[in-house]
């Protein structure tokens, strides 16, 4: 089955400065973990299992630790040469894995993330036809990047005791120079979601963002636009 399509939520948009109005703008790119080895099947359990341990009720002032996942995204408009010739890029499935490092205390202004995607593969969907896409995208300090936590107070509603309830959500961008043989193109990602299970031990959320090829300058903001799916699970 084709990667599934989604829309960046209105409260990411909201976030986001600069790139953001760009990032809804023209064709886009993906990614998932278990990259190029874990098939689309493999993505959709751990992702299923990820969202399964239900948003984040006692998120954490502070939160240092390291995210491994995936991300699987599809094309969503135009094309990019670093595709190729091999797979059609509106089939696309494209599956990668994410390495996150989080450094966190709440009230900081600076970065707290860092990290990787890479082991990128496309594949066309209901095919076995696939391309390895070489090359590390890594999170982009230059790009809005923030961990917020929203603190609802305990309360009583028609004589039940609701607990006070502490949850996170976060915002960050990757960027990098991706190959497949003598085709190159320049990638921008925004990740953006909310934490889930206790504690904040697991980020789930949408991908979009784009490619732009070097070898073939256009006038457009994306050559190809991309646009999916990520979770991350604390180690």
């Amino acid at each position: 089955m084709q990667t599934k399509r989604i829309l960046v939520p209105l409260m990411l948009v909201g976030l986001t400065t600069g790139l953001s109005g760009c990032l809804s703008g023209g064709g886009g790119m993906a990614g998932g973990s278990g990259g190029g080895g874990n098939g689309s099947g493999d993505y959709e359990t751990a992702f299923d299992a990820a969202s399964a341990r239900a948003p984040t009720s006692d998120m954490p002032t502070s939160l240092s630790g390291n995210y491994q996942g995936q991300f699987k995204v599809g094309v969503n408009s135009g094309d990019a040469e670093l595709f190729g010739s091999d797979i059609d890029p509106q089939m696309a499935e494209i599956i990668g894995d994410l390495d996150i490092d989080v450094a966190w205390t709440e009230g900081q202004s600076s970065n707290p993330f860092s990290g990787t995607a890479s082991n990128i593969v496309a594949t066309e969907a209901g095919t076995s036809n696939s391309v390895a896409i070489d090359g590390t995208l890594t999170v982009d300090d230059a790009l809005p990047a923030s961990i917020s936590r929203v603190h609802t107070p305990a309360t009583v509603i028609a004589g039940q005791n609701i607990p006070a309830l502490d949850t996170g959500a976060f915002l960050f961008h990757m960027s990098g120079q991706l190959t497949n043989g003598t085709n190159v193109g320049d990638a921008t990602v925004q990740m953006g979601g909310s934490f889930f299970g206790p504690g904040g031990n697991a980020m789930v959320g949408a991908v979009s963002g784009g490619i732009n090829d070097v070898n073939n300058p256009s006038p457009q903001i994306f050559d190809a636009g991309i646009g999916g799916t990520f979770y991350a699970v604390q180690q």
